[in-house]
């Protein structure tokens, strides 16, 4: 399972997400979809933790992300 709560990310005063907020659940299959700019790569960089958020949470099978990033 992937939980997303309130994610946001700035570049200084640029805002890339903005309170982006969802799960995927165990066998379910997602397809993440937008146009250029939509904050569909930011958001994927923040899930694997290569990049970190402003704000918000990221749980992979109920580990955050920046607190068990090897459990995650």
């Amino acid at each position: 399972m992937i939980e997303i709560k309130n994610l946001v990310k700035n570049y200084g005063d640029k805002r890339a997400l903005k309170g982006i907020s969802f799960t995927v659940n165990d066998d379910e299959v997602l397809g993440f979809l937008g146009p250029n700019g939509a904050g569909k790569t930011t958001t994927m960089n923040i899930i694997t933790g290569y990049l970190s958020s402003t704000s918000g949470t990221v749980q992979v099978n109920g580990h955050d992300i920046l607190e068990e990033p090897e459990l995650a």
